[in-house]
């Protein structure tokens, strides 16, 4: 299998997830748009969770080590919304309240999509998510990996996943 289609492969569990987490969650669905390859480090969001990952998957009957990134960013208004409706509150500036609440969505997509990549033969060892905050902060995608980013609509408004994965 090319890394290409590993790519294509390993990312349908996250969108699957995402989808999964944000239903029982947040109690939205969520609308995944055209994917794109993204050629700059400038987040499209306001606040992001960035968790690492890392392991081995079977290629041609021999394990192959593979790295990657999962990277959830929104903006403000449609944050405060997420985490309003995901704590039963109502938010209106970033505060320590809610700092953590994209982390926490991030670790159940996360949780959900590794379940599903096991199954594809992924073993999968994963960072604690990070949470970066300010306009037009920067994300440090791992060297030599693609980024896809995924724009989504929601009934909360927009938000954008961005995945990178590279396989030795």
């Amino acid at each position: 299998m090319t890394n290409q289609s590993n790519f294509l492969t390993f990312s349908k569990p996250f969108i699957d997830a995402a989808k999964n987490v944000f239903e029982t969650m947040v109690f939205t669905k969520l609308d995944p748009q055209k994917p794109m390859v993204k050629t700059d480090s400038v987040s499209k969001g306001d606040i992001s969770a960035v968790l690492g990952l890392n392991g081995e998957v079977e290629v041609d009957g021999e394990q192959k080590p593979y790295r990657a990134m999962l990277v959830i960013s929104w903006p403000y208004d449609t944050y405060f919304k997420v985490a309003s409706a995901m704590l039963m509150d109502t938010f209106t500036e970033y505060n320590d309240e809610i700092a953590d609440v994209g982390g926490e969505i991030c670790n159940m997509i996360m949780g959900n999509a590794k379940r599903d990549l096991a199954t594809q033969g992924y073993t999968s060892n994963m960072a604690i998510p990070s949470m970066i905050e300010g306009s037009n902060h920067q994300i440090k995608y791992p060297a030599g990996t693609t980024v896809i980013l995924i724009p989504i609509k929601s009934a909360h408004g927009d938000m954008y996943i961005e995945l990178c994965y590279s396989q030795a």
